[in-house]
């Protein structure tokens, strides 16, 4: 299993509409809307890598209202 935390920065009008996007996706497991230079952070979790990926890049960075992301991949 594979696993990554995201930190979200979105357009200020498009938190909560972008938050509720990113929970609805499959492979997010968690998703908070936060304080600070982050708006949202979510935990991503697939099979391997490439499926933590993919739902990145083709999911939540495709969003509209989404400003900037920043991915840490979890390492066990």
């Amino acid at each position: 299993m594979a696993g990554a935390l995201i930190l979200i920065s979105t357009a200020i009008d498009k938190m909560k509409d972008v938050y509720g996007e990113i929970k609805a996706q499959e492979k997010i497991q968690e998703a908070q809307m936060i304080t600070g230079p982050y708006d949202i952070m979510a935990i991503a979790e697939a099979e391997d890598i490439t499926g933590v990926t993919d739902v990145l890049m083709e999911k939540i960075r495709d969003m509209d209202g989404i400003e900037d992301t920043v991915t840490c991949i979890f390492i066990e």
